[in-house]
């Protein structure tokens, strides 16, 4: 029975090893919070049905993936419903995913934002990040930044703008939106990947779209020269000549605004022999055309999804 439980297990891990925030790290305790299931039951399960068994750190202690915690989480959903684990160990990856299917109803991006701003506005710290975390994990941080994150970004920056008294709202999610994308951005760097200058001249919020184009990219194995926001076309040049990146990123909005990045557009394809990406929201058709017909370098991208398309190809 041991091997086939280990063969289920190793199913399992594979099955959810590509998750897209699976370089994300969970100690027990965090698992346990995740879960619902206590430390105590989860060494029990390693130790009686070799479940895993998690990774260790130099200091011994346990270490838990996203693939880890999506399959205790089912475990846990299968118990809840009067399935003992000794039965949910039998069963296949797939015999379980069809069980799970009886079991969630996965929550609407509507849903999921409203639930955000909600507990942005009560300044619930905890259970921000316990749901920031929750939908993370289920839906995987790319498709989280598209349809919860830039989103939600959107709404609170047009609350902000009819009540300036928003801002302690609005900066309370972003800090804590800041700190997940920069956990998920620690991972190993490829080797000789191409190298992409990026940058924003934006003194307001640059920083938190910074760190989602910079997620993005590393995602996608290349390898961001981050100089940060408020950043000005000379430091830009430096940061050229110092580096050798041939490509250079300029992050405007990635929601709708009234301000123009134009004059830095502008400024920054004079340039000469680099590829100039330049990502916000409200670079309109005219201007792209302006972009194409003055320099065949410049690519206009709207949003993140066009980036993670054009980072593809």
């Amino acid at each position: 029975m041991q091997t086939t439980q280990n063969s289920i297990f190793k199913e399992y891990l594979f099955t959810f090893s590509t998750l897209e925030n699976n370089t994300l790290e969970y100690s027990i305790s965090e698992v346990s919070q995740l879960t619902g299931i206590k430390d105590f039951t989860l060494r029990v399960w390693e130790k009686r049905y070799k479940l895993m068994p998690p990774a260790r750190t130099k200091n011994n202690k346990r270490v838990y993936r996203e693939a880890d915690v999506e399959m205790l989480r089912r475990f846990a959903a299968l118990i809840k419903r009067g399935y003992k684990i000794s039965e949910i160990v039998s069963m296949s990856a797939e015999e379980i995913s069809i069980k799970i299917g009886t079991v969630f109803v996965p929550k609407t991006s509507n849903q999921i934002i409203k639930r955000l701003m909600k507990l942005s506005e009560t300044f619930d710290t905890a259970e921000f990040d316990k749901e920031l975390k929750h939908d993370i994990l289920d839906q995987g941080l790319e498709h989280a930044i598209i349809n919860i994150i830039v989103p939600m970004m959107e709404t609170m920056e047009a609350k902000y703008i009819q009540d300036p008294d928003y801002l302690p709202v609005k900066q309370f999610a972003y800090d804590i939106i800041r700190r997940r994308i920069i956990v998920a951005s620690d991972v190993d760097e490829m080797e000789d990947s191409e190298g992409y200058v990026i940058f924003s001249p934006l003194d307001d919020n640059g920083e938190l779209s910074l760190l989602i184009v910079d997620y993005i990219l590393k995602k996608y194995g290349r390898q961001p020269v981050y100089c940060g926001h408020k950043v000005r076309i000379p430091q830009v040049k430096a940061a050229i000549e110092k580096s050798g990146c041939r490509k250079v990123v300029l992050v405007g909005r990635l929601y709708e605004t009234t301000e123009s990045i134009a004059d830095f557009v502008d400024d920054i394809r004079k340039i000469s022999g680099i590829d100039v990406i330049v990502l916000d929201r409200n670079y309109c058709d005219v201007q792209m055309k302006k972009a194409s017909a003055n320099n065949t370098q410049t690519t206009i991208i709207n949003d993140i999804q066009a980036l993670t398309e054009y980072l593809k190809k």
